[in-house]
């Protein structure tokens, strides 16, 4: 069966994957750019409809983006910030593709879904050796929030630290759960590098890959986020 076939099984309602409410991880309001209240749940589990969601709707919303600058006519050097601003490094990310690849014991899913949209979508990898002491604790694979919560200078982000909370959230499964270490690494894209290093992840050079830097973030730090301090 390919991808293509479950999409149209999806599609039809031949095919339905639905979480429990023991999959819900995390749920609580977030604020819109409006400073409304909106209702958000974080589920944790492989769910290939929830990947599909994450390919439609922000494929969607990436074109209908795209379709609109082009109809603005910027000039060249404008145009060029506007497509810097809208971090398009990740546009290529098939999360169907991934769910199917991806389905071992040793990945874990999570979903943040807002306004009955995904908001953000995390893969964790585990168990990882750090870096930085003798521990073991997860690798982000992916990490990605919808277009519409990102920073662009042609519109106002929906919803602000919505990858943020996920990562928390994910964090605080690897500990209480898995019986991880409090910690994680990834390979960042280049677009964000300055996140990692804002919330305190250190790059270490000697596991670089070419245009990709390995950051981790110190035990330290992820007990502070675990906390509700950092």
């Amino acid at each position: 069966m390919t991808l293509d076939d479950l999409k149209k099984m999806i599609e039809k309602g031949e095919l339905e994957v639905e979480p429990g409410e023991e999959k819900i991880v995390d749920q609580g309001l977030i604020k819109n750019n409006e400073d409304q209240d909106v209702e958000y749940k974080i589920y944790h589990g492989w769910n290939i409809i929830f990947s599909f969601d994450c390919d439609r709707e922000w494929g969607n919303d990436s074109l209908q983006l795209f379709e609109y600058i082009e109809q603005k006519n910027f000039d060249e050097d404008y145009l060029s910030d506007v497509l810097e601003s809208i971090q398009v490094e990740d546009y290529h990310w098939n999360w169907a593709a991934k769910s199917i690849a991806c389905r071992d014991d040793q990945y874990e899913w999570f979903y943040f879904y807002a306004d009955g949209k995904p908001q953000a979508a995390c893969l964790i990898y585990h168990p990882e050796s750090s870096a930085l002491e003798e521990a073991e604790i997860f690798y982000v694979e992916y990490l990605a929030v919808a277009p519409w919560n990102r920073s662009c200078l042609v519109r106002e982000r929906l919803h602000k630290g919505v990858g943020s909370k996920l990562l928390s959230v994910a964090l605080d499964y690897s500990v209480n759960i898995l019986g991880l270490k409090p910690g994680f690494c990834l390979h960042s894209l280049p677009q964000s590098v300055d996140y990692y290093k804002k919330i305190k992840m250190i790059n270490i050079s000697q596991k670089d890959k070419p245009r990709l830097l390995y950051f981790e973030m110190p035990s330290a730090e992820a007990e502070k986020i675990l906390l509700g301090v950092a």
